[in-house]
């Protein structure tokens, strides 16, 4: 039975509605999650985030949003609406992370309606089957890194934008030049917020010859003023890494050989791929990873994953369709996951938010074919999808669970991967931030501390050169009630651990300015800075000390130069006007 135009308007309205409705209920208890981990640099003491112009504030170091504009001007309205209250921006990722959907199910909807290649066989069928796709995927747990983990806005933003691009080169077909400067614009705005955009180009070219123009010659004949323009977006991406801080984080200089990370990288591939189709071990951070220093370390999943590539570049002749989506798979993952080490971090989950696309369209179109066209069995296929969504849908709220505190996320990581180190750290950092919720001394607050403690320590044992655990061991250790052991154990750790030292001296300085030993505080801080001029606390406290001595145009000093590198430093804010007050 023929469908009437009017059901034809309603399936097209409801579809994407419903796509729409999917993303909200998964991530409806996601809006109260806190900054944790990277988004602490990047975003809770960035100053680039205190004003509406990305340029205005250097950056403080290479974060993860640093020489990505469009990111840090996203971030920065937000603060300018709300500042750190994170619901505001857990709702940008959100709502960048539905329309990315929409944009999905736009682009399949539109290929499965192209009726010369398919032959009409998806006409009655692409508008649902397009929601299909971009329900599962905009459900997948697998996405909750790009989307629930405030920071990696990076990866969703960049995903939107490519999805954006593409989408604007299949309407150029039908509606001519606009849509194709809309495509452009897109690609240069996803270029400026992370790297992966760079396959966007080829992708766009693929596609065309895919399933528009049928050939690469006629694909450029036709479009070729839209590749150029988004060709030359490519500009975006060399000056990050060669103006910006994007250049210190990846290459060859990180110890680890092209080849040797490109093993590695086969068998991150894999873990990928199994939590594709099984997400049920997800984990914040890969730290310890390891490296595949021989081909004797590649799994034999990596070994197939070898092969799913060879396979993908072969498609490309024979089943086009079928190489497209390998490409779109392989060519995402590439700047990130091929041979160009990124440092301290081999394998991250957020990194299959687009490639997983691919999969689950691959997955969904190739299931609905295979029933042909048998009625019941269709009907069979699509409640099995509704079943499906609704589980990858429950999986979603289950993980947005463990990022609602720090201490649950981190809890739930070194469970996952006890030998990572870094994990640790950050654990025991989320057990000495609960302890302050206690009084001092308490029960409750000693418990606390000590199971930081016990991180700390752990860490050291496993990796002595982690600077950040000596600190927090000390801190711990002052807050159990005994100072006199922290500053020791910060004088003996000056020598071990040049590179911390300004975070030691501001350390072993607060604890001497809290028993009045002035002089000797004021040494510390002073050796602080030195050691690194932008050490926030060791000026505030320097200004602070100055304060209580009634020196107030040193106090002054002091605290302009903290509030001049910390916009955001409300307590140093405070005493400025204070201090100013006094003249």
């Amino acid at each position: 039975m023929k469908q009437t135009k009017s059901n034809v308007g309603r399936v097209r309205w409801m579809a994407p509605l419903l796509v729409i409705c999917v993303g909200a209920i998964a991530y409806s208890n996601s809006l109260g999650g806190p900054f944790i981990f990277d988004d602490m640099t990047a975003i809770e003491r960035n100053p680039q985030i205190c004003s509406l112009n990305p340029f205005k504030y250097p950056s403080p170091g290479p974060t993860a949003i640093a020489g990505r504009p469009v990111v840090i001007f996203s971030f920065a309205a937000n603060y300018a609406i709300g500042r750190l209250r994170v619901e505001g921006y857990h709702l940008t990722n959100l709502l960048i992370h539905l329309g990315a959907a929409l944009l999905l199910y736009g682009i399949v909807r539109r290929t499965l309606l192209g009726r010369e290649r398919w032959g009409g066989r998806f006409s009655g069928s692409a508008t649902w089957l397009a929601a299909m796709v971009a329900a599962v995927w905009v459900a997948h747990p697998l996405d909750t890194q790009s989307v629930t983990y405030i920071v990696q806005r990076c990866e969703s933003l960049a995903g939107l934008f490519l999805m954006a691009s593409i989408y604007c080169v299949i309407r150029s077909a039908d509606a001519g030049n606009y849509w194709g400067v809309l495509a452009v614009v897109a690609c240069g705005l996803g270029m400026a917020s992370k790297e992966i955009v760079a396959a966007a180009p080829f992708l766009a070219v693929l596609y065309d010859r895919t399933f528009l123009a049928g050939t690469f010659k006629q694909a450029l004949k036709l479009r070729w003023r839209i590749y150029a323009g988004m060709a030359a977006t490519w500009v975006f991406i060399l000056l990050s890494l060669h103006t910006g801080l994007r250049g210190t984080m990846v290459g060859f200089h990180l110890g680890i050989s092209p080849i040797e990370y490109a093993r590695t990288e086969l068998n991150v591939i894999a873990r990928y791929l199994r939590l594709a189709f099984w997400p049920t071990d997800l984990t914040l951070d890969y730290y310890d990873w390891p490296i595949a220093r021989n081909w004797r370390d590649v799994s034999w999943e990596g070994w197939g994953v070898l092969a799913l590539a060879i396979g993908s570049l072969t498609a490309l002749r024979y089943k086009p369709w079928l190489g497209f989506l390998g490409a779109w798979f392989f060519l995402i993952l590439a700047p990130t996951s091929s041979i160009l080490p990124i440092k301290q971090e081999a394998a991250a989950e957020q990194r299959m938010y687009l490639p997983l696309a691919a999969l689950v369209c691959l997955a969904v179109v190739c299931g609905w074919t295979m029933v042909g066209r048998r009625r019941p069995l269709r009907w069979a296929v699509g409640i099995a999808g509704c079943i499906l969504i609704a589980l990858l849908a429950r999986l979603t709220v289950s993980r947005n669970e463990q990022y609602a505190t720090s201490l649950e996320i981190w809890t739930d990581t070194v469970a996952k991967r006890p030998d990572n180190t870094r994990a640790r750290v950050n654990l025991g950092q989320a057990w000495a931030q609960a302890s302050l919720d206690f009084p001092r001394g308490s029960p409750e607050s000693v418990a606390a501390t000590k199971l930081a403690l016990k991180e700390f320590q752990t860490v050291l044992a496993m990796e002595p050169r982690v600077s950040e655990a000596v600190l927090a061991i000390g801190q711990s250790l002052e807050r159990l009630g005994n100072p006199l052991a922290a500053e020791q154990l910060y004088t003996e750790a000056l020598p071990k651990y040049p590179d911390a030292a300004a975070d030691l001296l501001v350390e072993r300085g607060s604890l001497r300015a809290r028993r009045q030993d002035w002089k000797d505080a004021k040494e510390d801080f002073a050796a602080a800075i030195k050691a690194n001029p932008e050490e926030v606390e060791a000026h505030y406290y320097l200004g602070v000390l100055f304060q209580q001595q009634g020196n107030w145009a040193d106090a002054k000093i002091e605290l302009e130069k903290t509030v001049k590198i910390a916009p955001k430093y409300k307590d140093a804010a405070e005493r400025l006007r204070k201090v100013d007050g006094m003249f």
